[in-house]
């Protein structure tokens, strides 16, 4: 009312004077009323200002933002901690934006398409014969031959509208006034293998998988800030905080995703070795299990010529899924029109999304597996996978709009951390290495249909996780089971429950593989542990503080209780895989370590607060990093936030409102 009657106190003071002549008295009234506007508005300006300032100086001091912050609340917290607890890493740090340069990619050069494909169809642009004159075509079919590419005969001319014939092609077109266009084309052709009697039996879930190779889930956040946003904001998706590689390497993570299994138990497939075989010869992929209830299934990497299973292994004897990538990317790779980032006019990484896309969209109306793995950007250096960042939102966005996500399984993914480059050498860029990004949207259709499993898959979301889950969930998605995996007794569905207290021997995750952090009992005096403790009381009260007319701010009661996290030996002492398979372990390594971990037990005052902080503690700076959803109110508040709970439900865990009998809130129901 007040903020109402300020507003609008100029206006009635001018309308009071065009009424009738104003006295002496009636002046100084309009100028006290205009006075006292004048000071409310610029004490708002002014606490907006410390506002920032504060809000500046913690995302130096935590790096972190206000906006971002998270409470775990006592309702969601059964239990002691996980055996397995994985360390908050800070995302930016000075030392870390200095490890990174700045991209400069050059321009993409080359004609605009003269042609383009729709629907399985082939077309050429009518926008384009207006500026250049009629046009005909010779269209090259571009196809998979074991495991390579061959081109068919040349079909001319082709007719525009005409069905595909491939999912690639080369096209060599002429208009009438005798200029040239020559070019690449990666395409969908209709699939013809779709029982629709399969198809249509009963209900099913599509599953997109969108990953990204050697990107952590500091990474992420670091290059694609707005794609993990909408990823975990706009859609709901979750991001596996306990996520753990389990080898060396692209295919030690996306082999036991896709099959169960790891290299290391299968017959030989590597090139040069006795009796290899091609790995689907030796092993089931899971589209096949899609494709076998009706799925049409696509897979492709833009970096085939040294692809996940072709560079050491002997690749797959038979096409592994009806659309298939790599014939069109091994052309694309020895053409004039591969540059840098570029595939002619465009950038390579939109040459493949809009394939990721009509695949959807040719086959709209098929249940569908598709899986599209980008490497280029972040294989080796990742200072331009930024590129990437406003065109997966958009792709996102695009799959939404044509209402994909209700029954779209959409996971975001990577197969590892940065293998290379300075960050690596530190004990930072190990962990990192060993926890890469894997998000996961379960569409709204399932969560209705199957609570028990989406409940379990939100209690599992920060346990210990591996690829051997991420398969078994696959099958749960698709209605399959895998005895043969279940025998190792190493995975589970992310449906169902995994074990609180899981170690890294259990799920056979390998010693210098294992980012778990051991456990070590502090002193509640520690130097470390006040300054934690004190920093967060400190950045609870910059929450508060705008709500300081209804709010307590806070005091540091007591530490209750601190522990240490420390990285195990194992991964501080690996220094890389001294063999090229990725099976052996060089432990020669002496990395020192960067940060200390800690996680302190504090009780506030007034209202008796509990709050558990996982925090990271730069040894040479000292400064604090605590993690956006690292912070958990493990006691109950009951209605000591009532003053604010509906209008502010965020600041429930730490808000104490003034007119409450605070000393009584700590039995609150």
């Amino acid at each position: 009312m007040l903020r109402k009657f300020v507003r609008n106190e100029p206006i009635m003071a001018a309308r009071i004077i065009r009424k009738r002549p104003c006295s002496l008295g009636c002046i100084f009234i309009v100028i006290t009323l205009l006075a006292i506007a004048m000071f409310i508005a610029v004490n708002k300006e002014m606490r907006a200002i410390k506002r920032k300032v504060i809000s500046v100086s913690l995302s130096r001091d935590f790096a972190l933002h206000r906006s971002g912050i998270e409470f775990r609340s006592q309702d969601a917290i059964d239990g002691d901690q996980p055996v397995c607890m994985q360390p908050h890493l800070p995302v930016w740090t000075e030392q870390i934006r200095r490890l990174y340069g700045s991209c400069r990619p050059p321009p993409c050069v080359g004609d605009e398409h003269w042609v383009y494909t729709r629907d399985g169809r082939f077309y050429i642009s009518a926008q384009t014969e207006r500026k250049v004159g009629k046009i005909q075509c010779a269209y090259e079919a571009i196809v998979n031959d074991r495991d390579s590419s061959k081109t068919l005969g040349v079909v001319f001319p082709i007719k525009n509208g005409s069905l595909l014939r491939s999912d690639a092609f080369r096209v060599a077109c002429k208009s009438s006034t005798g200029l040239k266009y020559l070019n690449i084309h990666a395409a969908i052709m209709p699939a013809k293998t779709m029982d629709k009697n399969i198809v249509d039996r009963e209900p099913k879930y599509n599953v997109l998988m969108y990953g990204f190779d050697s990107v952590s889930r500091n990474l992420m956040k670091r290059f694609l800030p707005q794609t993990h946003k909408y990823f975990t904001k706009h859609l709901g998706g979750h991001v596996l905080t306990g996520y753990n590689i389990l080898g060396d390497g692209t295919p030690a993570a996306l082999m036991p995703i896709l099959t169960g299994r790891k290299e290391t138990e299968i017959p030989e497939v590597r090139r040069g070795h006795f009796g290899a075989r091609p790995v689907d010869d030796v092993l089931k992929f899971i589209w096949k299990s899609f494709e076998n209830k009706g799925y049409v299934t696509q897979w492709g990497e833009d970096m085939a010529h040294i692809g996940t299973f072709q560079y050491r292994m002997l690749g797959f004897k038979n096409q592994p899924v009806h659309h298939y990538m790599r014939p069109f990317q091994l052309q694309a790779k020895k053409s004039k029109y591969n540059q840098k980032y570029c595939l002619g006019p465009k950038r390579s990484h939109s040459v493949f999304i809009d394939w990721l896309k009509e695949g959807i969209t040719t086959n709209f109306g098929i249940p569908f597996f598709t899986f599209g793995f980008f490497s280029e950007y972040s294989h080796e250096n990742s200072d331009c996978f930024g590129l990437l960042d406003e065109d997966s939102v958009k792709f996102f966005d695009f799959i939404e709009d044509i209402g994909l996500l209700n029954n779209t399984f959409l996971i975001l993914m990577s197969d590892h951390g940065a293998r290379v480059g300075q960050l690596r050498q530190s004990e930072q860029g190990k962990l990192e290495e060993r926890s890469p990004y894997f998000g996961i949207y379960v569409p709204q259709r399932f969560r209705q249909e199957f609570p028990i499993k989406y409940n379990n898959f939100l209690a599992n979301k920060d346990r210990l996780t591996t690829p051997f889950d991420i398969y078994e969930t696959l099958l749960d998605i698709v209605g399959e089971t895998d005895k043969t995996s279940r025998q190792y007794n190493r995975s589970f569905s992310l449906f169902e429950q995994i074990p609180f207290g899981r170690t890294c021997n259990a799920a056979d995750i390998a010693p210098h593989w294992c980012a778990c952090l051991s456990w070590r009992n502090m002193s509640t005096s520690d130097t470390h542990v006040t300054t934690v403790s004190k920093e967060a009381v400190r950045y609870f009260n910059a929450l508060l503080d705008e709500e300081s007319r209804v709010c307590h701010m806070l005091a540091l009661s007591s530490v209750i209780k601190a522990v240490k996290l420390d990285s195990n030996n194992d991964v501080l002492h690996f220094k890389h895989s001294s063999d090229p398979d990725g099976r052996t372990a060089d432990m020669s390594g002496h990395t020192r370590p960067d940060y200390a971990y800690y996680q302190v037990t504090i009780e506030t005052e007034p209202g008796k607060g509990l709050f558990e902080i996982t925090a990271s503690v730069n040894v040479v700076s000292g400064v604090v990093s605590i993690g956006n959803d690292n912070i958990s109110r493990i006691n109950k508040y009951g209605d000591a936030p009532a003053c604010i709970a509906s209008r502010l439900p965020e600041l429930r865990p730490i808000c104490v409102c003034k007119q409450l009998n605070t000393s009584d809130s700590r039995s609150l129901p």
